[in-house]
């Protein structure tokens, strides 16, 4: 008769630093969560509105005035907040011809360092009438960190021929682009100066 030799139950060692020595000897292994960027243009573009929404001080985050351009930002006909959907498009359902690029571009503002819970919370407020899509932005002045840091007037002010002037810097950004019904909104441009004087106080 072959007898068999008894062995000692298998039990793994849970230690969480002997599996980090195992995986890689001598070293700590850091778990570093992916940020985004994103690009505001509508009541999002006041920093607090944009607190609000994603519920804390932003201190962390950077943020500049930035512009997108081959979209046009549109009036939502039964809402405070607008809506853009690129310049092709606008031009063809509003019978309406442009090569000006100041026209074809988005005024917004850039802010970088959005956490993934952030994401989460502006797609909660998009409401399911927006796509999220990643686009292509120009920066028109460094970041300042800290979205109280910015300074308002660089917001509301149109852009100028100082600012385009000089080498823009271009960014990937998220931002959110209307994908409901075309007769829903208006031929007119939203006013973020207008949104400000008299609505801001509602939102933020």
């Amino acid at each position: 008769m072959v007898r068999r030799l008894s062995r000692k139950p298998y039990i793994p060692n849970l230690d969480q630093n002997h599996i980090l020595q195992l995986d890689n000897p001598g070293a700590r292994m850091e778990v570093q969560e992916k940020k985004y960027s994103a690009f505001f243009y509508g009541t999002l573009l006041h920093p607090r509105v944009l607190k609000r929404v994603l519920d804390r001080s932003g201190e962390d985050l950077d943020i500049a005035p930035a512009v997108l351009d081959g979209y046009i930002r549109h009036q939502v006909s039964w809402a405070d907040f607008p809506a853009i959907i690129p310049a092709s498009k606008s031009h063809d359902f509003f019978k309406t011809n442009s090569s000006d690029p100041d026209i074809d571009c988005v005024r917004g503002c850039y802010v970088s360092g959005l956490t993934e819970s952030d994401i989460t919370k502006l797609d909660r407020f998009e409401a399911g009438l927006y796509d999220r899509k990643e686009v292509e932005v120009r920066l028109l002045l460094e970041p300042v960190n800290g979205l109280d840091s910015i300074d308002i007037r660089n917001l509301l002010e149109p852009m100028t021929d100082e600012a385009n002037s000089g080498e823009l810097q271009i960014r990937k950004a998220l931002t959110y682009v209307w994908n409901q019904y075309l007769d829903e909104l208006e031929a007119e441009a939203w006013s973020f100066t207008d949104f400000v004087a008299q609505k801001l106080n509602i939102w933020g």
